[in-house]
């Protein structure tokens, strides 16, 4: 005797597929909290070192850039403005100070 039921048992790989989908999405969520928060600190740390150097003492307003990267994680269209003035920052900071210092 012939059954037809056996496709819906085939179906068991979607289930799997949206669970796996789901701890991709909650993992880069919070991957990109994480990054976004290093990014800011190592600015905010990069900014403090500056600070008294003759070539280039940058303003602590650049940290504002590492907050919107930092909220970009969150909401994506701040990301819009922080890549562009971060990657500014450190352009500016390499011809200022040279790539590796």
């Amino acid at each position: 005797m012939s059954s037809s039921w056996w496709y819906g048992v085939a179906l068991f790989p979607v289930v799997a597929a949206g669970i796996a989908s789901f701890v991709l999405t909650v993992t880069s969520f919070w991957g990109g909290i994480l990054v976004a928060l290093v990014v800011l600190g190592c600015l905010l740390a990069d900014i403090r070192a500056l600070g008294d150097n003759g070539d280039w003492s940058p303003s602590l307003a650049w940290n504002l850039a590492g907050l919107a990267h930092l909220g970009g994680a969150v909401f994506s269209p701040l990301l819009i403005a922080s890549i562009p003035v971060l990657t500014y920052y450190l352009y500016r900071r390499s011809v200022r100070l040279g790539p590796a210092r």
